[in-house]
Formats: structure tokens, C-alpha cells, sequence
């Protein structure tokens, strides 16, 4: 149940994890009359529920009858937290793991010369996700939003308020690396250069404390001359991380000791990328 109005509001987050808010639930209930009640008094509209108790200071009754909760101030959305009206979707560019890709255009950002900033669109229509799937979207849009490094792709956040979830990030005009690689017939000394780069970009990451665990060119972009990593799908927070042998991971480019061990550690970061200079 969610009304036009409340959508508007700072105040309302749309889908969130539990893990990017800390949640007290009140159950907001319509009543025959169409009106909504979080306690005995009915309202037209959520927006108007809220605006009396946080006017009057009026206490909500909670279960346990001796707690009574008074709104003070809202807990208002990141600048992460984008609406979709920010955004306007201009060309399909493919299917994604969990559903479209698109170019567009992020309105409330302008680049250099004043319009709208370029952006790659992430659509997924959540009936169609498992809630890990959304728990996984949420969880690798946590990660990158505290990153920014020329060589990393820029993450301008999410749009969770109604359907189909956006995830909103950089666009990166010459696609994925591969495909850059296999198209543009770069001379060996720009393909260095690019190496150099994903290092630059491998080391900022290390140096947030995170580990990527699947560099490959199939997982960069390329864009104004520039490698930007991309898919944080694998990543984990710290230095070390014991895999699920059990899941399926790309082998191919991990060092011996980590197939063994099943542990990877930011020096498995690094071997994966020293692999590129045999490609």
C-alpha cells in the first residue's frame, strides 16, 4: 500500500535491506473506509498520517502498551537514494544478470558542460528476483557507493521507491574491456597502459579495505581512455575470505594455493591481474 504522495516524501525509502537501515516497524493499515491507521485515529493518506503525529507530538502506541513512540525527526534519504523521475532511460543496451541495461541520462548530476550526466541503468523487476538476488543487488550497490577512482566505475545510486529497482552508475562509452580489446587492435604499449591502469583502480579498492575477486577484462569497462572496474558482484569486505567450495567461481586466472586453500586474500586480486600481461 503506497499511496503517490508518500513517494515524494524525504522521508520514504522504498525498498531497503535491513542491512542499510536500522527498522522499528509500525504497521500502517487500511480499514474498510479506505482510511489508514498506525493507531485508533483514521487518515486519508500515509502523507497526512505522518504529518499529524509529527505536528502534534501525539504518542504511537507500540505492542507493549508501555512503550509510546513520538516522531521527531525523519530519517531522510541518502544522496544515494535516487528517485526515478531523476532518471531518463534513452536506449536499451542489452540484458544484465538480473534483468535490462540501458543508457540514459541522470538529471539531477550535469557533466562539464552543463547537461545531464551519462549513466548505465540496471532495471530489475523484483517479482521476477529471489529476495537473495535483491539481497545481492543491494549488497554490491552497498560496496561501491563509498568508492571513487577514475579507474573504478562511478556508482550515483539506487532508485528503490517503486518498480522495476534501478541501479544507476557511470557510463562507460566504450563497453566492456574485452570487447574493447577485441575491436580497437590496441598497440602492446596502450594494452600496458591499460594494465597499469586496472592496477591504479585494483589498488584504491585494496585500499578501502575491499577485495574484488573476479578481475578480468570481462568485468572492466572502457571508457575516455580510461579501465574502470565494474561488477562487484564477488567482492568482500577485508583481507581475507574463505570460499564456498560448493559455488561455482572462475578458476581459470586463481593462483594454485588459492584453489587448494579455497582462501583468497588481496594477493589473489593481484595474480588475477598479472595474468592479463599473457593475454
Amino acid at each position: 500500500m503506497v499511496d503517490t504522495g508518500v513517494l515524494r516524501e524525504r522521508y520514504y525509502h522504498g525498498l531497503l535491506p535491513r542491512e542499510d537501515i536500522r527498522a522499528n516497524h509500525f504497521v500502517i493499515r487500511e480499514g474498510e473506509s479506505h482510511k489508514v491507521y498506525v493507531d485508533q485515529k483514521g487518515f486519508d493518506t500515509i502523507v497526512e498520517l505522518v504529518r499529524y503525529y509529527a505536528m502534534s507530538k501525539e504518542p504511537i502506541c507500540t505492542k507493549d502498551k508501555r512503550i509510546r513512540v513520538i516522531l521527531n525527526k525523519p530519517i531522510e534519504r541518502q544522496k544515494w537514494e535516487l528517485q526515478h523521475e531523476d532518471v531518463e532511460l534513452t536506449k536499451k543496451l542489452g540484458e544484465g544478470a538480473f534483468g535490462e541495461v540501458w543508457k540514459g541520462k541522470l538529471l539531477r548530476v550535469t557533466g562539464p558542460d552543463g547537461s545531464p550526466a551519462p549513466v548505465a541503468v540496471k532495471t530489475a523487476k523484483l517479482e521476477s528476483l529471489t529476495k537473495e538476488q535483491i539481497k545481492e543487488i543491494m549488497r554490491e550497490a552497498r560496496l561501491m557507493r563509498n568508492l571513487d577512482h577514475i579507474n573504478v566505475v562511478k556508482f550515483y545510486g539506487v532508485a528503490a521507491g517503486t518498480e522495476p529497482l534501478y541501479v544507476i552508475m557511470e557510463l562507460a562509452d566504450g563497453g566492456a574491456l574485452d570487447s574493447a580489446l577485441a575491436k580497437l587492435n590496441f598497440p602492446m604499449k596502450k594494452k600496458y597502459t591499460l594494465i597499469y591502469q586496472a592496477a591504479l583502480g585494483l589498488a584504491y579498492i585494496h585500499g578501502k579495505n575491499l577485495m574484488h575477486r573476479d578481475v578480468a577484462a570481462r568485468n572492466c569497462l572502457y571508457g575516455g581512455g580510461q579501465v574502470k572496474i565494474s561488477d562487484f558482484g564477488l567482492s568482500r569486505e577485508g583481507v581475507q575470505y574463505t570460499m564456498d567450495l560448493k559455488k561455482k567461481v572462475p578458476i581459470r586466472w586463481l593462483p594454485p594455493e588459492t584453489i587448494r586453500s579455497g582462501l583468497y586474500t588481496p594477493k589473489t586480486d593481484v595474480f588475477r591481474l598479472e595474468s592479463w600481461h599473457g593475454r
